[in-house]
């Protein structure tokens, strides 16, 4: 298991726990934070997830981020 891969599920990890939290708020404006901080979680062990990913996989020789060629317009 890489070091990324594992970061990723901590970050599953503390996103479980806001949900759990989040069931048990005292209000509806901490449940509300909660669920917030539980996706910002999520999202940060996707974002985790895809740079270990593409950090191990082939490297992209295009100069252009639709992939296209250099100079050429896009697809």
């Amino acid at each position: 298991m890489s070091v990324s891969t594992s970061t990723a599920e901590r970050f599953r990890e503390y996103a479980a726990d806001c949900v759990q939290r989040a069931t048990g708020a005292p209000t509806p404006e901490d449940k509300n934070l909660l669920l917030n901080m539980a996706l910002a979680w999520v999202r940060l062990a996707h974002q985790s997830q895809t740079l270990a990913a593409s950090a191990d996989g082939p490297r992209r020789t295009s100069a252009t981020p639709d992939g296209g060629e250099p100079g050429l317009p896009p697809h």
